[in-house]
């Protein structure tokens, strides 16, 4: 396998379930980066990113979707108990963690981050911060007045609202951790920038992770159907349209079917 450290990892999420966890993976990594710092400016980029949060988790179905498939990690787990190769004390904390969260996703009859939803200022924030440099004291001034306490006080009421998404944090992580660790490494051949591989249907593919090396310029578009996964790669432009890469590039696909 490359080093991680020599490569940059491209993952191309194939339901729409993973495809929000990967975000909320991360918009989270930006939350944790802003709140190292109890300046005005990251309390301004925190409120920001916790809007985008509530925006990504405005779905009435995320609930049962996530708490199917935490049922279905637990399925997959659960075979695994007479296995001798498994650490058996790790099995069972995960299965009860999955339990627990699943559990919690089906008791619960509000939206995720509900209270935060009643909370006038951030309502009024949602609809002023959707205009370029919105956010002015003229437009909110409370908001002025929040910026302006004490940093304390600021990082507390952050850190309140923020603990309203822990449960799907921690669940959004532990599904893509358990999908990344089940995972078939190859290493592949792109010939002239190209490769494509007949995939078989029943087979319930829930992410495609390529990784390249640095050294090579060059970056994936992935494609897939239902029978065929294709990967093409283009030299980067940012002024230009890109072009296909066409020497023959050696990386590594992994498939994420658990």
């Amino acid at each position: 396998m490359m080093d991680p450290n020599q490569t940059i990892l491209y993952e191309q999420p194939l339901n729409e379930l993973i495809r929000v966890c990967l975000r909320l993976e991360q918009l989270f990594i930006q939350i944790d980066h802003q709140m190292k710092e109890s300046s005005v400016l990251n309390a301004r980029n925190t409120i920001s990113l916790i809007i985008n949060l509530l925006q990504l988790l405005d779905r009435p179905d995320l609930k049962a979707k996530l708490a199917k498939e935490l049922s279905h990690q637990m399925s997959l787990l659960t075979r695994l108990k007479d296995s001798p190769h498994i650490d058996q004390v790790i099995l069972m904390t995960t299965l009860k963690q999955l339990d627990d969260l699943s559990r919690c996703f089906i008791d619960s009859s509000k939206k995720i981050g509900q209270p935060l939803r009643e909370i006038e200022l951030l309502n009024t924030l949602r609809l002023h911060l959707a205009s370029p440099g919105g956010g002015c004291s003229f437009d909110i001034p409370i908001y002025h007045y929040w910026l302006q306490q004490p940093a304390h006080i600021r990082q507390a009421t952050l850190l309140s609202w923020l603990s309203e998404f822990e449960t799907i944090r921690i669940a959004s992580s532990l599904i893509l951790k358990l999908i990344r660790e089940g995972a078939k490494h190859q290493e592949k051949t792109a010939d002239h920038g190209f490769y494509q591989e007949l995939l078989d249907p029943q087979i319930n593919l829930r992410l495609i992770r390529v990784s390249i090396p640095l050294t090579v310029p060059a970056y994936p578009e992935i494609s897939i159907g239902r029978h065929f996964l294709s990967v093409r790669f283009f030299a980067p432009s940012i002024n230009e349209r890109p072009t296909q890469y066409l020497q023959h590039l050696q990386f590594w696909l992994t498939h994420c079917n658990s």
